[in-house]
């Protein structure tokens, strides 16, 4: 079995969380193909299946009350594609088979999204979505204050990873949460769940780099790095500016 890691009540797992009952998964990005498809780069229709079978384990093993998609549903930013349609449907109304509550978070990539989720009676939440004292917050917006009583935002949108080199030089690239701390409140960032989106490589990006606003106002060097593999789960490294002075080292 895949190792889970637990950090202050929030159990964290190959590509999601769960957190008081609640699980996350973030940046799904489905309809990729077809998007990639209008650019002339042809995929074989790989990624739904893989996700679907991803959330359908979470959800057996962890039987949660509410499901969040804390955004970047879908891919393609300019409409909403037919594999979107069927992909997004077909996922709700297979978590609605399982008994859960869902809850979708908008992203960037989500201009299209309401019409989609109007045909299921789901109402997006934008910018955010508070449940208790957790906010589930995308991340591609300004955070212009954060709610009383709010002492942990998950979000997404980064798609943290870095990249480390075996004892044959070879390169492999891992997707990572980070956790840290913004303006006294705790924040855990997840991983894309889209096995098509491989993610940022937090140790050669600058702040300037960062695609979150709200990332760009913290120290990135202090959050913690969890990595994560698909086959043995995820294990703790340390602060992302150890693990930067480590890698370049080695």
């Amino acid at each position: 079995m895949r190792k889970h890691l637990l950090l202050n009540g929030i159990e964290v797992f190959p590509y999601g969380a769960e957190v008081n009952g609640t699980l996350v998964v973030a940046d799904l990005h489905l309809g990729y193909e077809d998007a990639l498809r209008e650019r002339g780069v042809e995929l074989p229709y790989e990624q739904y299946p893989w996700i679907k079978r991803e959330i359908l384990r979470y959800v057996r093993e962890r039987d949660p009350e509410t499901v969040v998609l804390n955004g970047d549903i879908k891919h393609e930013f300019g409409g909403a594609l037919s594999q979107e349609w069927r992909e997004v449907l077909d996922l709700i109304r297979t978590l609605r088979e399982e008994g859960v509550r869902i809850e979708v978070v908008r992203g960037n990539h989500d201009n299209y999204l309401i019409p989609i989720l109007l045909r299921e009676g789901i109402e997006i939440r934008d910018p955010y979505l508070i449940l208790g004292n957790v906010m589930y917050f995308h991340g591609h917006k300004e955070l212009l204050a954060i709610p009383e009583g709010v002492d942990l935002i998950v979000m997404g949108h980064e798609h943290p990873a870095i990249s480390l080199r075996d004892d044959l030089g070879g390169g492999h690239k891992f997707k990572v949460f980070l956790k840290g701390n913004y303006v006294g409140v705790e924040v855990l960032v997840l991983p894309a769940l889209s096995p098509l989106a491989p993610g940022t490589d937090m140790l050669k990006v600058g702040s300037s780099g960062l695609l979150s606003p709200l990332l760009r106002q913290v120290d990135l060097d202090d959050f913690i790095v969890y990595i994560v593999d698909e086959e043995v789960g995820v294990e703790e490294l340390g602060p992302l500016g150890v693990v930067k002075r480590a890698a370049r080292v080695l």
